[in-house]
């Protein structure tokens, strides 16, 4: 008989701050899954059509006993510069993590 494999870690995403103006359409997440979890700033800017994303992951072996409860808290207290905030803590607390960004334009 085969073994049923449990994922102890299934995928979950917790929205931070979302919002619109007339210029842009903005929203902040983190996610996690079995492997990492991945903190993500993604801006629309509507008069050039253009995504802007900035992501930073951390590998869950790196975390000790955080969770993305912690990091969800920590980052809503945060108000401004959110990637900055935590890239320093990180930093600090010598928790190595990866960062990356991705940028598209639409021009049909």
């Amino acid at each position: 008989m085969d073994q049923l494999e449990l994922d102890l870690y299934p995928y979950r995403s917790k929205t931070i701050s979302e919002g619109e103006n007339q210029i842009i359409y903005w929203h902040d997440n983190i996610s996690e899954d079995k492997d990492k979890i991945c903190y993500h700033e993604s801006v629309y800017v509507k008069n050039q059509r253009m995504d802007l994303e900035d992501w930073l992951n951390i590998k869950r072996q790196n975390l000790g006993n955080l969770t993305l409860e912690y990091f969800y808290l920590l980052l809503k207290k945060s108000k401004r510069e959110r990637l900055s905030f935590l890239k320093k803590f990180l930093t600090q607390n010598k928790i190595v993590y990866e960062t990356g960004s991705w940028e598209t334009i639409d021009r049909d």
